[in-house]
């Protein structure tokens, strides 16, 4: 079943950045920012399918886990 993913505002305006420059490149042929996000989730599970990329992954995936706990509840 499909699903929203939110992802942090800087990080989407980086994904529109990217799309934005595709489109001056290739005008109604260029990718959406969904079109995006799909081509990095694919990458993300060959890399996860891949043992040696997998640890590397997962000590990302735990570092991120950690520093957005160690954010909660704190004011900007």
């Amino acid at each position: 079943m499909p699903s929203t993913v939110r992802v942090p505002a800087e990080l989407y305006q980086k994904l529109r950045e990217i799309r934005l420059s595709l489109e001056s490149e290739h005008y109604s042929a260029a990718p959406s920012v969904q079109d995006i996000v799909s081509v990095a989730i694919e990458r993300f599970i060959v890399d996860w399918e891949n043992s040696d990329e997998k640890l590397r992954l997962i000590e990302e995936l735990l570092e991120r886990r950690q520093a957005a706990r160690s954010r909660m509840g704190k004011r900007k």
